[in-house]
C-alpha cells in the first residue's frame, strides 16, 4: 500500500520506518530541508514568504460553511472532543499510566533497534532524578510503585539518603527531601545521533523523502482523503496521493484536522524560563532534575560562555494569552531555587523568557484512527523529549496495516 506520512520530525520518521518494516511504499514530505531537521539541530524556522502567502490565499479561498454543513462540521467537532476525553480518562488506564506504558515499549522498541540493526540511542548519562519534598507525595509514589512497575516503569525509589549519594547538590536541602525517584534514560537528552541513524535506516529501506515541501491542505471525498495540497522546494503547487495518510505535523496537524472536522482538543501552557549562571559548580547539579512539589524542570547546560542552570515550569494559560513575562512566577522560581540549591547559582543575573505551548488535553500522544477511514495520526503537539517515538511509530505502523497493536494504549478510535 501506498503511505504518505505529513511530516519527518521524529514520529514522522519512525512511522515511516516501522510502515516500511510492513511492506508499504512510503512517503514522507516536511517542510525543513533534512528530515528528522528539529531533532538534528537543523531546524529552519517559520515559513517561506512565498509559502506564508500561498497558505493565506488558500485559506481565504476556502468557502464558509453554512446551514447543515456548519452543524455537521461542529457536530464532528463536539463529537471527536467526547471521544477524546473518554480516551484519555475512562479507559483501563490512568493517563499517567498509558504514558508509563508507552514509554516502556518505546524503550524496547529503541533496544530492539539497537541490538537489530545498529541505530545508537545516544550516549548513556546520569539520567533524570525526581525529588519530593512533601513526605504524603512521596508515600503515595512508594504505593503506587508495585502497579508501575507492572507496566514496565523503569524508575527506582531512592531515599533521601540514597538521592544525596547520587546527587550531593542536594544536600543543602537535606531537611525538605522526603525521596526521590531515578531514571537511567533521559528522555530529553540530545536524539541526534538516533535520529540521524533511523533517517538512513529508512533510505536503505527505500522511502522516499520530499524535502522542503510544505503542506496546503488535505482534501476529502467519500470519507477518506482524496489527495494532499502542497507547494515544491520550489514553491509551486503540487498535488500528491496516496491509499493511506499519517498526519505526524505536531501543533502543525491541529488546523489540517480541524478543518475536517477532527478534534483536537488542545490546552494551552505557557512555559516560563530562568538561565542561571553557575556561581559554584560544585553546588550545581550534575543531572538532569525534576521538583515535583516546585513543578520545576532544572538541568545543567554547558555553553563557550560558561555553565548554566535552566529551570523551567509550565502553568494554564487561556487560548488568547500572550507570552509576556510574569514577575511574580519568575520571583517564585527564584526562592525555590536559592532553597534547593542554596549558593549554586547568581540569581542577580538571571535570564528571563516566558513561551506559548498549545498540548493535548489528556496529556497523552494522539495516535490512532479518524473518521476518515484512511487518515491516521500519529502526533503529540507540545510534548517534550522523544522517549515514546519508537513506541508511537511502530503502533502506528500496525493500525494503518490492519494489524492489532502490541501495546495496550489509549488509541484514537479503537
Amino acid at each position: 500500500m501506498r503511505v504518505l506520512v505529513l511530516g519527518a520530525g521524529l514520529l514522522g520518521v519512525t512511522s515511516a520506518y516501522y510502515l516500511q518494516q510492513l511492506g508499504h511504499e512510503v512517503t514522507v514530505i516536511d517542510r525543513h530541508a533534512t528530515p528528522a531537521a528539529k531533532a538534528r539541530g537543523l531546524a529552519a524556522s517559520g515559513l517561506s514568504p512565498d509559502a506564508a502567502r500561498l497558505l493565506q490565499q488558500s485559506a481565504a479561498a476556502r468557502p464558509a460553511q453554512t446551514g447543515w454543513k456548519a452543524l455537521r462540521h461542529r457536530l464532528r467537532r463536539r463529537l471527536g472532543g467526547w471521544l477524546d476525553l473518554a480516551f484519555g480518562t475512562s479507559s483501563r488506564f490512568h493517563p499517567l499510566e498509558h504514558l508509563v506504558r508507552l514509554g516502556a515499549y518505546s524503550r524496547a522498541s529503541a533496544r530492539a533497534l539497537r541490538d537489530e540493526v545498529g541505530v545508537s540511542g545516544g550516549a548513556r548519562n546520569a539520567g533524570v532524578l525526581s525529588f519530593y519534598t512533601d513526605a504524603d507525595a512521596f508515600e503515595g509514589r512508594l504505593a503506587r510503585q508495585p502497579r508501575w512497575d507492572a507496566l514496565g516503569c523503569e524508575e527506582r525509589l531512592l531515599s533521601a539518603e540514597d538521592a544525596l549519594a547520587l546527587e550531593p547538590a542536594l544536600r543543602g536541602a537535606r531537611e525538605a527531601l522526603a525521596g526521590a525517584a531515578h531514571a537511567l534514560d533521559d528522555p530529553s537528552r540530545d536524539p541526534a545521533q538516533f535520529a540521524a541513524g533511523l533517517v538512513f535506516l529508512c533510505r536503505a529501506a527505500g522511502v522516499r523523502f520530499l524535502s522542503r515541501h510544505q503542506v496546503l491542505s488535505l482534501h476529502e471525498r467519500a470519507g477518506r482523503i482524496d489527495h494532499v495540497r502542497a507547494l515544491d522546494a520550489h514553491g509551486r503547487p503540487v498535488k500528491l496521493q496516496a491509499q493511506a495518510y499519517v498526519l505526524a505535523l505536531g501543533a502543525s496537524s491541529v488546523a489540517h484536522a480541524e478543518q475536517l472536522g477532527i478534534a483536537m482538543p488542545l490546552r494551552f501552557v505557557r512555559e516560563h524560563i530562568l538561565t542561571l549562571p553557575i556561581k559554584d559548580p560544585a553546588r550545581a547539579p550534575r543531572m538532569a532534575l525534576r521538583d515535583w512539589q516546585g513543578r520545576l524542570r532544572i538541568r545543567r547546560v554547558e555553553t563557550p560562555a560558561g555553565d548554566f542552570l535552566r529551570v523551567s515550569t509550565t502553568v494554564h494559560a487561556k487560548p488568547r494569552a500572550t507570552s509576556e513575562p510574569d514577575p511574580d512566577c519568575f520571583e517564585a522560581m527564584l526562592r525555590r531555587i536559592e532553597t534547593m540549591l542554596p549558593g549554586a547559582v547568581d540569581t542577580s543575573r538571571a535570564g528571563f523568557e516566558t513561551t506559548l505551548h498549545a498540548v493535548s488535553k489528556s496529556g497523552l500522544p494522539i495516535i490512532g484512527k479518524t473518521r476518515l477511514r484512511n487518515l491516521f495520526l500519529n502526533t503529540a503537539p507540545g510534548a517534550r523529549g522523544w522517549i515514546n517515538a519508537c513506541g508511537a511509530g511502530k503502533s502506528i505502523a500496525r493500525i494503518v496495516s490492519g494489524l492489532r497493536p502490541e501495546l495496550e494504549f489509549a488509541f484514537r478510535g479503537s
